[in-house]
């Protein structure tokens, strides 16, 4: 599916360009102003963490817990965790793309999630995973319309997905609450979100190319069995960044059930997601510390264990890069394969002939 970058023939010659001039003009500063203040917020909630932490680490037992962290359990069950999860991933965006008539081979549909995936972290929101989208559309396997229309039906997938799995944490793991009725009451207003966020889908009218976004994240949850299908595909996706986290965990010594890594992996990933901080870095070291902690792990165990966690990004990172230098390869060797059979597909022959024309 194409996108139409010409002229709306409707809008008169100029009339956009004096729009988007009006636009700048009116809208930059307060532009600015957003940007400087979330990083400002950011900037300070991070400054605070690295005082805390700094301030409340133990930092001579912590010393001697990491050096009994396996690492062969880290770097080998670790990064086995984190490509199944990409590939999980892979799975869920190859069947949105397919509902938007979006046909990308699956192995570049994975090469190019796992690099985008291990680099998001590090970026506000985790926006960063938007650059598998761009590097499909340079070279030339994917619209963008098609690819930020399932990528927004994702995000909303895997928010809904986070926000779930921590209201459910403080019904059963977490016991932080004085009585379950506001854990009831907070799950009861996710319910009704998720139902008005269907029906704005369904019935939101817009103009022009919003339209047509509009149109594609409609394709990708256009029927039943698809949505279902992608909602349990993102429960087992996040379902495996929980088992990555016990495998890292019980790298470094800390034996913790299913249940509370789930409470832990979703509300230090929603701490470090909201918080705009890059990484979530002191954030989420402070929050899965404090929650370790919470869980009856020992303090210096608990500090410890929130560092090995930190690795998971190191570790994506690294796996990120060997898949962007692979993909590279796959590529330049179908570039060379179609340059071999390019001359003997155009190469003219002589009429009436069997041979070509010398």
């Amino acid at each position: 599916m194409m996108i139409d970058r010409g002229q709306n023939p409707r809008d008169p010659a100029g009339q956009a360009d004096s729009v988007s001039a009006r636009h700048g003009a009116t809208g930059k500063k307060p532009r600015f102003w957003h940007r400087a203040l979330a990083a400002g917020v950011s900037a300070i909630v991070f400054a605070a963490s690295v005082w805390y932490i700094g301030r409340t680490f133990h930092w001579r037992e912590l010393g001697q817990v990491l050096r009994e962290v396996n690492l062969v359990c880290l770097v080998a069950g670790g990064g086995a965790s984190i490509v199944v999860y990409w590939m999980i991933r892979t799975l869920r965006w190859h069947i949105l793309l397919r509902r938007t008539d979006t046909h990308v081979p699956l192995l570049d549909l994975h090469l190019c999630t796992a690099v985008s995936l291990s680099f998001a972290p590090f970026t506000p929101l985790q926006s960063g995973e938007m650059l598998k989208i761009e590097l499909l559309k340079k070279y030339g396997m994917m619209q963008r319309s098609p690819g930020y229309g399932s990528y927004l039906i994702e995000k909303a997938l895997d928010l809904a997905t986070l926000l779930t799995m921590a209201c459910v944490s403080l019904l059963t793991s977490l016991k932080i609450l004085p009585n379950r009725t506001s854990a009831y009451h907070f799950f009861g207003g996710l319910v009704l979100v998720y139902i008005a966020g269907v029906i704005v889908l369904t019935k939101l009218r817009l103009k022009g190319r919003a339209q047509l976004l509009l149109k594609h994240m409609r394709q990708c949850v256009g029927d039943v069995p698809t949505l279902v299908v992608v909602m349990a595909i993102t429960c087992v996706s996040w379902a495996s960044v929980a088992f990555s986290w016990q495998v890292f965990l019980y790298s470094g010594g800390i034996h913790l059930g299913f249940a509370k890594t789930v409470a832990l992996m979703s509300i230090v990933a929603l701490i470090g997601i909201l918080s705009l901080i890059p990484g979530g870095l002191g954030i989420s070291e402070a929050g899965s510390s404090q929650l370790l902690i919470h869980f009856g792990i020992a303090v210096a165990a608990a500090q410890a264990g929130s560092l090995v966690l930190r690795s998971y990004s190191l570790i994506a990172i690294v796996l990120g890069v060997g898949h962007l230098g692979l993909w590279k390869l796959v590529r330049a060797r179908r570039s060379r394969r179609l340059a071999a059979s390019a001359p003997a597909a155009t190469e003219p022959w002589t009429v009436g002939g069997n041979t070509p024309a010398k």
